[in-house]
């Protein structure tokens, strides 16, 4: 799938937390119009245990800590499981922070670590993104139920992920993702075209949306202010809003696809980012 070539299966000897630093630059939040938030739900996730009806609570991160014997920074919690760091982590991880974060779980009235995961990876992908501390690869028994997975861990509600976990995102997740900084950017060479990518189907897509109205760069890189104005080009279009670009959004951008630079290899009607020239 798309960026995971790169990935390696993570083993015992992973530390929580990567000491590699990173630049990233600074973006002002966007704000959309709607204030709506609708709570994370899933339908269907047959990677993950089955459902348990647990729901959201405020966390509390001095009780865990007491019962887990170490300071913990709990960022979302259900009654019975909970998603964050400890402090130890938190001092070693960089500024822009930890690459791996730990999955807590209430057994017999004590709170323990039952996995270290990697936070952008959703937990559908255990097999090669969470081990057990000191031990090795995790399995599925370490791992909270489809609807916690949904609540808690945040990946799991990224809009490229939501077909396998099977999570509805809230607009608050989806402002998130599209405020976020990116660290990096990757040739766009298939649907979705989405923030942090880059090349020739991005800067079309800026031309299109800059020529309809909207406020972006025209350079090539798909960045928060892109995001901002494809979810915005997609509410007028009546489209699902993603602020990334899929095939009925690239399409709606660009009705007439024999102007664009390519050819439509698969005749499907469409000149897609892997038939640009």
């Amino acid at each position: 799938m798309k960026r995971l070539a790169g990935l390696l299966a993570v083993t015992a000897l992973l530390s929580a937390c990567s000491t590699t630093s990173a630049n990233t630059q600074t973006t002002p939040p966007l704000v959309l119009a709607t204030t709506t938030t609708v709570v994370a739900t899933t339908t269907s996730a047959p990677l993950l245990n089955p459902a348990s009806g647990e729901k959201a609570i405020m966390c509390d991160s001095k009780a865990v800590s007491a019962l887990y014997g170490e300071k913990v920074k709990l960022e979302k919690c259900t009654s019975n499981w909970a998603f964050g760091d400890t402090d130890r982590d938190s001092w070693n991880c960089p500024d822009t922070g930890c690459t791996h974060t730990r999955l807590f779980h209430l057994e017999n009235n004590t709170w323990v670590n039952t996995a270290s995961c990697q936070r952008t990876l959703p937990l559908t992908r255990y097999a090669m993104s969470c081990y057990i501390p000191n031990v090795g690869a995790a399995t599925l028994a370490q791992l909270p139920p489809s609807d916690v997975a949904c609540l808690i861990w945040p990946a799991n509600t990224f809009l490229k992920y939501t077909a396998e976990t099977g999570c509805t995102p809230s607009k608050t997740d989806i402002v998130a993702q599209m405020n976020g900084a990116c660290t990096g950017y990757y040739n766009a060479v298939e649907f979705p075209v989405e923030k942090c990518d880059q090349g020739r189907a991005v800067r079309l897509m800026q031309e299109r949306l800059k020529k309809a109205g909207y406020n972006t760069n025209v350079d090539g890189y798909f960045g928060p202010s892109m995001a901002k104005a494809v979810y915005d080009f997609q509410g007028t279009a009546k489209l699902q809003q993603t602020g990334m670009i899929d095939q009925a959004t690239w399409l709606a951008l660009e009705p007439n696809q024999s102007s664009l630079p390519g050819t439509d290899t698969n005749a499907d009607g469409v000149v897609g980012p892997n038939e640009l020239k």
